[in-house]
């Protein structure tokens, strides 16, 4: 059960634009739950491998800007 759930888990993150398999990982790993990862500023999100100026802008906008 455990395993699904952090496999959906991964998933949802690598929804994100720009966000592949490997880098959902490393953000789970390093904030420990979606909602952290979500509330992370974009220097916070900078400290993952792979997470860049960009990809962190556009990590706060789709999880800020109204719908």
């Amino acid at each position: 059960h455990h395993i699904d759930e952090n496999k959906l888990k991964e998933m949802v993150v690598a929804s994100l634009p720009g966000i592949s398999s490997v880098i959902s990982k490393r953000l789970l790993e390093h904030f420990g739950s979606i909602e952290k990862i979500f509330q992370a500023s974009e220097e916070e999100l900078k400290k993952v491998k792979g997470i860049g100026d960009k990809l962190a802008k556009n990590i706060r906008k789709i999880v800020t800007n109204n719908y």
